[in-house]
This record gives structure tokens, sequence and C-alpha cells, in this order.
């Protein structure tokens, strides 16, 4: 004879037994859910990450087609003239700038490779400009191992060129300008006696912006608001061009945190 205690034992497995079967059925899909989000978000995150990577070395290897164009016209001008020596000079200068735009792969590299490369886009220019330019640098060599975005230093130039000192007659003056300071950050300066700005270069749709904005999208891809560029606007006081940029100052990739190849 079923003893009371065990008919209500078992009358109590047959209800709560397919009870505890759903609630173990809905944690274990609950659980399924939370690994199958987790996996999604995890490649997401790096879906993003190879687009950013592959965004920024869009940015890096842009090249203006403005200076391009003008280099190889200046080139054809000693083609001309029979100057072949000085055309060689010119030429080894346009290949090493050219290979080092498009052989860059790093998120960033040593200011003294960056320096070099902008050497490399000034000599070319001086073609054009010849005598009349004068380029004159202020650069702390005791930081040239320092990290800096490829490129940012010579866009600037390239920036004062086109839109200063190729808009003058006479004299066309450029200062270049690399510092650090006492609270760890990178300040690169680049000045010209040209005409200056007079709106801010990001605030419009014209062409005196592009090359800014192709430095600021860098910088905040890798440094985000620990960067940022400023510009001196023309007023009755000022003459001139004068874009300035801030970074954090480092000597290794991983002190950006380490999620940068």
């Amino acid at each position: 004879m079923v003893s009371y205690e065990s008919f209500f034992l078992l009358i109590l497995i047959s209800v709560l037994g397919p009870v505890v079967g759903l609630l173990t059925l809905i944690f274990f899909n609950a659980f399924e859910r939370q690994v199958y989000l987790l996996e999604v978000e995890n490649t997401q995150v790096l879906l993003e990450k190879e687009l950013e990577t592959s965004k920024y070395i869009q940015l890096n290897q842009q090249i203006q087609p403005h200076f391009l164009f003008n280099a190889l016209n200046s080139m054809l001008g000693l083609i001309r003239l029979k100057k072949y020596e000085r055309l060689e000079s010119v030429f080894e200068h346009m290949v090493l700038y050219l290979r080092s735009k498009y052989n860059q792969d790093k998120s960033l590299y040593t200011l003294r490779e960056e320096l070099e490369y902008t050497r490399h886009f000034i000599a070319i220019q001086q073609l054009r400009f010849g005598e009349r330019l004068h380029v004159n640098w202020m650069v702390d060599e005791q930081i040239d191992e320092a990290m800096i975005v490829p490129y940012v230093l010579q866009t600037l130039v390239e920036n004062a060129f086109k839109h200063g000192i190729e808009n003058i007659e006479g004299e066309g003056i450029l200062n270049i300008t690399v510092h650090s300071t006492e609270d760890q950050r990178l300040i690169l300066t680049v000045e010209d006696n040209g005409p200056g700005f007079e709106t801010h270069p990001l605030s419009d749709n014209t062409q005196a912006g592009v090359g800014l904005m192709n430095i600021t999208k860098r910088l905040n891809l890798l440094f985000g608001e620990e960067a940022y560029i400023n510009f001196l606007l023309k007023d009755h006081s000022t003459e001139g061009g004068k874009v300035t940029v801030s970074l954090p100052k480092i000597f290794n990739i991983d002190e950006l945190g380490g999620d940068n190849e």
C-alpha cells in the first residue's frame, strides 16, 4: 500500500518535473543566446577594427594630385632645359617620397622618419620655387624616436604650400617647429607667410580643408580627444597661416593601449 507521503511525493514530482525541465530548457536557451550575442558582438568589434585599420591606411595613402601634377610638370621643364643632374636628384626624391607613401602600413612611425619624408617633399617643391623659398627648421633632435601619425607634418607643409606660399609673389617663408612639452605632448607647428586663414579650414567644404580634415580623422582614429589641431585665423594683428598639431608623446605603440598593430 502506497503511503500518503510517497503519494504526495509522486504527485509533486509529476507536477514539478515538467516545470523544472521547462525552466532548465529556458535557462540553457538563454545561456546559448547570450553566448551567441557575445560571439556576434566580438565579430562586430573585429570587423569594426578591420574597417578602421583599412580606413586609416587609405587615409595615409591619399596623395594630392595638385602636388603630383606640379612636380611632374617641373621635372618636364628640367628635361627641356637639359638639366639632367638636377632632374636625377629631384627624381630620386620623388621615388623615395612615393615609396614611403605607399609602403607605409604602420599606425605610427618615428618622428625621424616623418622628418625625412617631409624633407623629400620639400626638396621636390624647391624645384618649383627655387631661391625664393626659404625653409627654417626648429626641431628638438632628442625626440626624433617619438612615435607620430604618418604624414601629419608633411600634410601641414603641403597645406602651407598649396594655400599659402603658392598664392603670393616674391619670397616664400616656411617655418617648421617640432618640440615636446613638460606634460608629455608632441607639438608640431607649420607657419607660412601666405594670405592666412580667413575662416576655419574645417568649417567649409572647400579644398582648403581636405588635407587638414585627413589629419583630423587619422588623429581621431588613434588618439581620440587626446590629439587635436589648431588654426590661427587671420586678423589685423596676424599675417600668414599657422597650423599646430598636438598629440601625446609616446615612444612605443603599446602606449596607445595595445589595440593597434
